[in-house]
């Protein structure tokens, strides 16, 4: 099994969690680790032993080594940056090739984001604001193939990408779709999320559903079954929301847990345009508005029927904020 390394730490997370894992498939299988920088070797070498295998790459464009390596795996869970399509299908077209040679299923699971059915309600492109997708009835397959039509948005350019070469290869292949991750992870690496990161390090700047069981889950019912249920080829994205949340309430979480903190004078949210937070971000209009001023509702059918039951509520999400906050914080 390979885990590519991630520059969030949702690969160490769910690395830690099968480590740790107490099922009979999982409980002495080693996992290849496909990591940029040879320092990093020792540093898995003492958090997991002989259980992890370090590969070297020279990073997400080198495609040729995530081909070779990804060959010589049968399964792979992608949890790495969702807005590089091509280091994505390279793992998909290692997976064919091994497929080819050992003429057995070749599987994997591919991270993507909620995001990428989002709304745009600021600009008015779209509003979609009480929609709600479900990953057992609607065909997200084909709305994020519509979506795509009207503006490219490189997280969905991934995924469908993914989902087209495993359709094409016949690599099986399945996406875990999530909304925000909050909480501190569990990898040796980067241990941050996503969103929350990101406001906290513009709120500083200016003055985790537990979803590794998911992962499990899918994997050992491909492992067990054969991926008897799961959802396959251009029905193959499942969700991991657990609750919901406005943006409004994550900025005021984390403005509060950085007054709290010290770290601002006052807890108060101000409102700012796209193009204004687009320069605080770091990034583009549209990406701020997709990822952080939108509308995306999911619920979570397809995981829970296999036997999902997240752990981590309500508290656990104020608590995210203010470890994100400590977190910032201690690197300054």
């Amino acid at each position: 099994m390979l885990i590519p390394a991630s520059p969030t730490d949702g690969g160490g997370t769910v690395l830690t969690h099968l480590l740790k894992s107490e099922n009979p498939a999982l409980k002495d299988a080693t996992i290849t680790c496909l990591i940029r920088g040879e320092d990093r070797i020792p540093q898995l070498e003492k958090a997991y032993g002989s259980r992890v295998k370090a590969e070297l790459y020279k990073d997400l464009d080198d495609t040729e080594r995530t081909i070779e390596v990804a060959s010589q795996h049968d399964y792979i869970i992608n949890t790495t940056l969702g807005f590089h399509p091509e280091s994505a299908a390279a793992l998909v077209r290692g997976l064919a090739k091994r497929r080819e040679t050992t003429g057995k299923d070749a599987f994997m699971i591919h991270t993507s984001g909620t995001s990428n059915l989002a709304d745009q309600p600021i600009s008015g492109r779209i509003v979609e604001k009480d929609r709600i997708f479900d990953d057992a009835t609607d065909d997200i397959y084909g709305y994020e193939q519509e979506r795509q039509k009207g503006q490219l948005y490189p997280q969905r350019t991934s995924e469908l990408g993914v989902v087209d070469a495993g359709l094409e290869t016949g690599v099986k292949v399945l996406v875990i779709m999530s909304p925000t991750i909050y909480g501190k992870g569990t990898g040796v690496f980067n241990r941050s999320s996503i969103q929350v990161p990101s406001y906290v390090r513009t709120t500083l700047g200016n003055g985790q559903g537990v979803i590794a069981e998911l992962y499990e889950i899918v994997l050992l019912n491909q492992i067990k079954s054969k991926g008897a249920d799961l959802p396959t080829g251009k029905q193959a994205n499942i969700f991991s929301g657990n609750g919901r949340h406005t943006w409004g309430e994550l900025a005021a979480g984390v403005s509060e847990a950085a007054y709290n903190a010290g770290a601002i004078n006052t807890p108060e949210v101000k409102s700012v345009t796209l193009e204004e937070a687009a320069r605080l971000f770091g990034n583009e209009p549209f990406r701020m508005e997709l990822g952080l001023s939108s509308n995306s509702q999911t619920e979570s059918t397809v995981g829970r029927k296999l036997g999902w039951k997240p752990t981590k509520g309500a508290e656990a999400w104020k608590n995210g904020f203010v470890e994100e906050v400590d977190a910032a914080l201690a690197k300054k």
